[in-house]
Order: C-alpha cells, then sequence, then structure tokens
C-alpha cells in the first residue's frame, strides 16, 4: 500500500466518521436529516489526489447511507444516483492540501463548516461525462 494510499483508506475514512459522529452529537436534527436522506442509498464519489499538478492517485469512495463501506484504489468511477439519472462527481485535491485538512482534525470536529470554508477554495469538483 502507497502512502498516498495509507491517508486515504486510513487517516480520511477514520477522519470522515469521527467527523459524522461528532457532528451526531452536536447537531442531531442535522444529522437526522442527513441520515434520512441517505439511508439506504448506495453512492461512489471520486478523489484525484495530484503533486505539484500531477495525478498521483485515484480513489472511488463507496458509501451507503453516511457510512462509507469500501475504498477503492487506482480507479475513478463515481455514481450517484438522483431522480434524473445518474452525476459522477469527483474532487481533485494537491496532497500537501489533504494532508493538511487531515491534520485539521479537531476543527471539523468541533467547527466543520467553518472549516470546509477554509479549505473548500483549494479542492476542485468536477463531474465525468
Amino acid at each position: 500500500m502507497t502512502d498516498i494510499e495509507v491517508l486515504v483508506r486510513e487517516k480520511f475514512v477514520s477522519l470522515k466518521n469521527r467527523a459524522s459522529d461528532a457532528l451526531a452529537e452536536r447537531n442531531p436534527q442535522l444529522y437526522s436529516l442527513l441520515d434520512m436522506y441517505f439511508s439506504g442509498k448506495k453512492y461512489s464519489i471520486g478523489m484525484q489526489i495530484t503533486e505539484d499538478g500531477q495525478k498521483a492517485g485515484d480513489f472511488t469512495i463507496h458509501a451507503e447511507g453516511l457510512k462509507i463501506t469500501e475504498v477503492q484504489s487506482g480507479v475513478l468511477a463515481p455514481e450517484v444516483p438522483h431522480p434524473f439519472g445518474v452525476i459522477k462527481p469527483y474532487v481533485i485535491i494537491e496532497r500537501d492540501i489533504f494532508e493538511q485538512i487531515l491534520q485539521d482534525e479537531n476543527g471539523f470536529i468541533n467547527e466543520p463548516f467553518a472549516l470546509m470554508r477554509k479549505y473548500m477554495a483549494d479542492i476542485t469538483i468536477k463531474f465525468m461525462r
């Protein structure tokens, strides 16, 4: 397993789970609304990590409801079903920014929306055809 795979498979998934648990604890109404919307739905989001603008790794993060069920390395195959078909969103993020996000764990747990605003300018969201 490469060091980028370790960042995504272990650190990112762990951070997402802890942040989700903290959201459920601190904002139960919002968590309940999100859980109700995503409950029983299977979807996948793509993530492309770059280093100095060059692709370093592709990942597909599979989820059911609000829980991540699997992370595929070397594959960029996002799929989010919605009433009008399927969209295929993926994010592109530089490795150093991704590592900063992972280091800001307490911020994501205590003030997730403020921290999301901080990093949104460094994340590109694209859609595959």
